[in-house]
């Protein structure tokens, strides 16, 4: 009885068709609506909100769980369940019959978040990855499947256009895990496919979301060139140029490419390694200079692609953090070089002073590419301290604006640097760069007398600030003669001496003209010699207050002296000391008579008392 009710049930729930039974009219199931779920906008807004604008996975990893525990309880879908006295784990999965709200689904796409999100924790660990490299290559599978059961999903339970997305989000994750484990061929794939749904969305789609959609594009673009990259690399290509990768790794910004990232840089050491391998050589002073040691020609191949980093590099930012890892690269060739010599000299062999003269000449070469990279570092500074002197704005940090004097003080460090690059051997003995050389030197001189005269600008000295601009432009013009003489001038030098040419102009019509409008304005006090000037600055104004133009007046155009600190000595009044001189010669009267005399007694005296 039990079996038929139980078939009684199973035939009740079952679905009736049309003219399965007499005399009842079926009703149609009618069916589920469709869902909307923008994937993209979902992901970025959260990402954005929580932790990974400053690269935080751990505090986005906490809030995906945190979300996936309301989600779960809004819809009563939680996997504890309670039982006799105690509750147990029930696993439930997630199918398309159970997705009868959109929760359901962003359930899933929590789930895959979670473990994204988890293994980039582990990636950007401050050790690296390290052990951990087999737990992200299982959170990268584990965000797969999740989503690919979302593709799945909302393909049965979503509009074509979130079925979409969800594919999209579905294939970039592929590709992150194809990328992780190098098959390139899969990441190509699937990461192609990912940039033409995102393409086709970005079509069909305006204001915002086309804008999200553009930026995804741009986003996947660096992985895929990468991949295509790999992908030639295997089938045999030996001409890839270094700078693919570093173009690839200008553009791979954004959320979720510290993979790239990553894969980029162990390439482009790869790349660099293969490279310092094989014998090279440097140009030093016309003549070839082999460099032996693999370790220093990977070193000095790591400067030149900083140096050719600088060449695209957009902010003031990129280019200092860059010029910090070219003198790194730098540095450590020296240190390598010198490690060379001394175990050239400990060997003691019967070439040792050709190979020592080598590594020595090496080491002028470094030494020299040190030095102009540090003119070119501290140009850049300099032109960056211009900008903010002409604004006259605040730095970062909130600092003053800066002072013409400033810029004086750097200019005092390139010529310093400028004599200890002449003073390099070769270059001496080289007379185009030693025209180079003084050229640089009648330059640094010229630009540092410029801000001279504008601080005297400043202080109102115009007669003073004239004849220093007139003794710049005597300099720019040696300077510029010079420089044409060699052809060894670069286009650092060029940019600057035509900058100061151009300054120097500007700077004397403006002191000329400010000098004309004070002259046509006429004193605004009654001349006074210089000797009336000098006296007048060194008098404080608190002893002339009653003259008012003497206020105006001070020290080489400094404020005026207030008072006199110490003040002066004064001769001052004393207390009056009196002094008994007649004393010793007073003659006092005799009043012996008048002093009673005193009775001498005994002990019958005593007695005689009481």
């Amino acid at each position: 009885a039990t079996r038929s009710m139980a078939e009684d049930g199973k035939d009740a729930e079952a679905p009736i068709e049309q003219g399965e039974v007499e005399g009842e009219v079926a009703v149609p199931q009618e069916p589920l609506e469709k869902f909307s779920l923008p994937v993209l906008k979902i992901i970025m807004e959260a990402q954005g909100l929580h932790g990974l604008r400053y690269g935080d996975y751990q505090r986005y990893r906490q809030y995906c769980s945190r979300r996936m525990r309301r989600l779960r309880k809004g819809v009563k879908f939680l996997h504890w369940e309670q039982g006799k006295g105690k509750s147990r784990f029930a696993a439930k999965d997630i199918t398309v019959e159970v997705c009868v709200d959109v929760r359901f689904l962003l359930i899933v796409m929590n789930k895959a978040e979670r473990a994204w999100s988890y293994a980039m924790q582990l990636r950007e660990a401050p050790d690296g990855p390290g052990r951990e490299m087999h737990h992200v290559q299982r959170l990268l599978a584990k965000a797969v499947k999740h989503a690919t059961l979302l593709e799945a999903l909302c393909a049965a339970r979503a509009d074509d256009r979130s079925a979409l997305e969800a594919e999209a989000y579905s294939a970039w994750l592929c590709g992150n895990m194809a990328l992780e484990r190098e098959d390139w061929d899969t990441a190509l794939a699937k990461l192609s496919r990912c940039r033409t749904v995102y393409d086709e969305l970005s079509k069909a789609a305006e204001g915002p979301d086309q804008a999200l959609y553009k930026k995804r594009v741009e986003e996947i673009d660096p992985s895929i060139r990468y991949c295509k990259y790999n992908v030639a690399r295997q089938g045999g290509a030996t001409d890839l140029a270094e700078e693919e990768l570093l173009q690839i790794g200008k553009t791979s910004a954004g959320v979720g490419n510290e993979m790239l990232k990553a894969k980029l840089e162990k390439s482009l050491a790869q790349t660099r390694k293969e490279k310092a391998e094989a014998v090279g050589a440097v140009e030093w002073l016309g003549q070839s200079v082999p460099v032996a040691n693999a370790t220093t020609h990977q070193h000095i191949l790591t400067a030149e692609g900083s140096q050719k980093e600088l060449e695209s590099a957009e902010t003031f930012e990129e280019k200092m953090q860059i010029y910090d890892k070219l003198f790194m690269a730098l540095e450590d060739a020296k240190k390598q070089i010198r490690d060379d010599v001394s175990d050239q000299l400990k060997q003691g062999d019967a070439g040792e002073e050709a190979a020592v003269a080598q590594l020595q000449t090496l080491r002028t070469y470094v030494q020299s590419r040190t030095l102009l990279s540090t003119r070119d570092r501290d140009l850049l500074l300099v032109e960056n301290v211009q900008e903010k002197l002409a604004a006259r704005t605040k730095d970062a940090a909130g600092r003053k604006a800066p002072r013409p004097e400033n810029l004086v003080k750097m200019f005092e460090s390139l010529l310093a640097g400028n004599e200890e690059w002449a003073q390099l051997p070769g270059i001496e003995g080289d007379a185009g760069l030693s025209k180079v050389s003084a050229a640089r030197s009648l330059m640094y001189k010229g630009w540092r007398i410029l801000y001279l005269a504008q601080s005297y600008k400043q202080q109102r000295q115009l007669p003073e600030a004239l004849a220093l601009v007139e003794r710049v432009q005597q300099l720019a013009k040696v300077a510029a003669q010079r420089f044409a003489e060699t052809p060894a001038m670069d286009q650092v030098d060029k940019t600057w001496v035509g900058r100061l040419q151009e300054q120097v102009r500007l700077s004397r019509v403006e002191v000329q003209s400010e000098a004309v409008l004070q002259q046509a304005a006429g004193p605004a006090h009654p001349a006074q010699s210089s000797d009336t000037l000098k006296q007048l600055a060194a008098t404080p104004l608190s002893a002339r207050l009653n003259n008012y133009d003497a206020a105006v007046y001070g020290d080489a155009g400094k404020a005026p002296k207030l008072v006199d600190f110490p003040p002066p000595i004064e001769a001052v009044a004393c207390k009056p000391a009196l002094f008994d001189l007649a004393l010793n010669k007073a003659l006092y009267p005799d009043v012996s008579a008048r002093a009673t005399k005193k009775k001498a007694g005994g002990l019958l005296s005593w007695f005689s008392r009481s």
